[in-house]
C-alpha cells in the first residue's frame, strides 16, 4: 500500500465563519453555529436573519472544524444554518477523499497540536499552522476500508460512553425516588443544619511551596484538578507528615464529602466527592465529616448534586470566583430515616462498582482505537 504524506492544505479548502456581532442575534432565522454549539449539544442557539455569503452557509452533512478554544473535528447533523467564526468549513475540491477518513485524520492531527500549543492561554491554530499540517494518504479504496474499521471501533466507544451516562441518571433517579427533590423538600422530611449533621468540618492548607521535601510523600493532596469524579482515590500531588505539621492542611479521614468553594470551575459546576482513603485538601477546599447516626456521606453527595444550582447562583467573583462558607454551613438538609439513606448508599455502590467496569473497557476499547489510527496511518493494518 501506497501512502502519501500531503498537506491538509492541498486536500481542501477551509473557510472561516463569519464574525457575527452580538446585534446581529435574533430570536429566529438561521441557527448561527458557534463552537459551543458543537461541543455541547444542549447549548442554544442564537439565530440571524439577515443576507449572508452562501460560503458561510453549513448544510446537513457538512464537516467543519474548530481551531480557537476547543479544537475538533465535526460532521454538521442539523439543518441548514450560518457559520460563526473560530469554525473552518470544509469543502473538498481539490483532492477526491472519504469524509470519513479525513475526519480521522484531522482529529489526531488537532490532537498533535494541542502539545503545540502547550501553555498557551488561548488555544488557538493559525491558518497557515493548519494548511501546512501533513497527513498520511493512501488510495480512496483504502480510506474507506479503515475508515470502516475506525467507525466501528468508535461506535463501540460511543455505546460504552451512553452507558456510562445512564448509570449516572440511573442513580439521580433512584435518589429522586426514594426522597423526592431535595431542594423542595417534596416529601417534608425534618430539616438540619449542614454543620449539625456534620462531627467536623476540616478546611484545607497548601504546604509552603518554597520546601520541595514536604511534597515528597504518599498523603494524597487534593485540590480542584483532582475533583473530576464523585469518588477520589488519589491525586496528582503528595505530601508527607511534615508537611502536615507545619501547615494547616490536616488529615481528613475516608468517607468524607469533599467540597471545592473557590475555583473558576464555580461558574459551571460544583466539584464535590467523596474520599475512599485519608487525605488532605488544599485552601480552595472544605471536607464534611457526618455523623454517621443522623446522615449518610451518598445521600449528602446526591443532595449537593442536586443542590448545586442554588449554590451556583451564590458564586462571588471577588479576587476569585468562591462561595459563602458561612452559608453554606447553614443550609437546611432534609434528613429521611437513616435506614432508607443507607439502603440508597447499597444502591449507590452496585451502580458505582458497574460504571467502573464500564470505564475500565472503555478506557480499553479507547487504547484499542488509538492503536488502530496507529497502524492504519502507518500503512500496517492492511495487507496489499
Amino acid at each position: 500500500m501506497t501512502i502519501t504524506l500531503k498537506r491538509l492544505g492541498d486536500i481542501a479548502t477551509y473557510v472561516n465563519g463569519y464574525a457575527f456581532k452580538p446585534t446581529d442575534w435574533k430570536n429566529k432565522g438561521l441557527p448561527i453555529i458557534r463552537i459551543q454549539n458543537l461541543t455541547n449539544p444542549d447549548s442554544p442557539f442564537n439565530y440571524y436573519q439577515g443576507e449572508i455569503d452562501d460560503k458561510y452557509i453549513v448544510n446537513k452533512g457538512d464537516i467543519l472544524i474548530s481551531w480557537s478554544a476547543s479544537l475538533g473535528v465535526f460532521e454538521w447533523l442539523g439543518e441548514k444554518a450560518v457559520l460563526n467564526q473560530h469554525i473552518f468549513k470544509v469543502i473538498f475540491d481539490k483532492e477526491d477523499i472519504d469524509k470519513s477518513y479525513f475526519k480521522y485524520i484531522v482529529q489526531r492531527s488537532l490532537e498533535r497540536a494541542l502539545k503545540y500549543l502547550h501553555g498557551s492561554t488561548m488555544k488557538h491554530i493559525t491558518k497557515k499552522y493548519f494548511d501546512n499540517i501533513l497527513v498520511p494518504i493512501p488510495d480512496l479504496v483504502t480510506q474507506k476500508k479503515i475508515a470502516k474499521v475506525l467507525d466501528k471501533a468508535q461506535e463501540l466507544i460511543d455505546k460504552r460512553k451512553a452507558q456510562i451516562e445512564a448509570l449516572d441518571q440511573l442513580t439521580q433517579s433512584l435518589f429522586l425516588e426514594m426522597f423526592g427533590d431535595p431542594v423542595k423538600n417534596s416529601l417534608g422530611f425534618k430539616t438540619e443544619p449542614l454543620h449539625e449533621l456534620c462531627v467536623h468540618i476540616f478546611g484545607g492548607g497548601t504546604p509552603s511551596k518554597s520546601n520541595p521535601e514536604y511534597y515528597i510523600g504518599n498523603i494524597p493532596w487534593v485540590t480542584p484538578k483532582d475533583m473530576k469524579d464523585i469518588v477520589i482515590n488519589d491525586s496528582i500531588d503528595h505530601i508527607n507528615e511534615d508537611a502536615i505539621a507545619n501547615s494547616s492542611a490536616k488529615l481528613i479521614p475516608p468517607n468524607s464529602l469533599l467540597m471545592v468553594i473557590r475555583s473558576g470551575i464555580l461558574k459551571k459546576k460544583l466539584p464535590i466527592a467523596i474520599n475512599t482513603r485519608e487525605v488532605t485538601v488544599n485552601q480552595d477546599m472544605k471536607a464534611f465529616v457526618v455523623d454517621k447516626n443522623k446522615i449518610t456521606v451518598e445521600y449528602l453527595l446526591y443532595f449537593f448534586e442536586f443542590y448545586q444550582k442554588v449554590l451556583l447562583n451564590r458564586v462571588r467573583s471577588v479576587t476569585a470566583d468562591n462561595l459563602d462558607f458561612q452559608q453554606i454551613k447553614e443550609i437546611l438538609v432534609p434528613v429521611p430515616p437513616i435506614n432508607k439513606q443507607k439502603e440508597f448508599s447499597n444502591i449507590f455502590y452496585k451502580v458505582l462498582a458497574e460504571k467502573n467496569k464500564c470505564l475500565q473497557q472503555l478506557n480499553e476499547l479507547e487504547n484499542n482505537f488509538n492503536s488502530l489510527m496507529q497502524r492504519a496511518f502507518k500503512g500496517e493494518l492492511f495487507n496489499d
